[in-house]
């Protein structure tokens, strides 16, 4: 299990493999070495990617990587699989809600 915290009210409960797979289909350069060494690597060992606590730069540029690669993933799916489908769109809406303050 994978939890990405993107603020107190958003987050992802996701399996381990489709965060891999989700982090894989980022587009190239979209994460920095850093990214990968310092945030992503160690998260998917403990199975927390808590953005809250990230620089506000850092954070946005995960989360835009992230997002990429969620629409990626749309790509490649069976877009036959309802749930499938819906279930990226939901990620994706997640990733994307903003509080009004933003």
């Amino acid at each position: 299990m994978m939890i990405v915290l993107f603020d107190d009210d958003r987050e992802w409960y996701i399996q381990g493999g489709v965060f891999e797979d989700i982090v894989d289909s980022a587009p190239a350069g979209m994460l920095q070495d850093d990214d990968l060494l310092m945030h992503l690597r160690p998260a998917r060992a403990m199975g927390l990617l808590d953005l809250r606590r990230r620089e506000p730069d850092r954070a946005e540029r995960i989360v835009a990587a992230l997002t990429e690669g969620v629409i990626e993933r749309m790509r490649k799916i069976d877009q036959s699989d309802n749930k499938l489908v819906e279930f990226y769109k939901g990620l994706l809406k997640i990733a994307a809600r903003r509080d009004a303050n933003d």
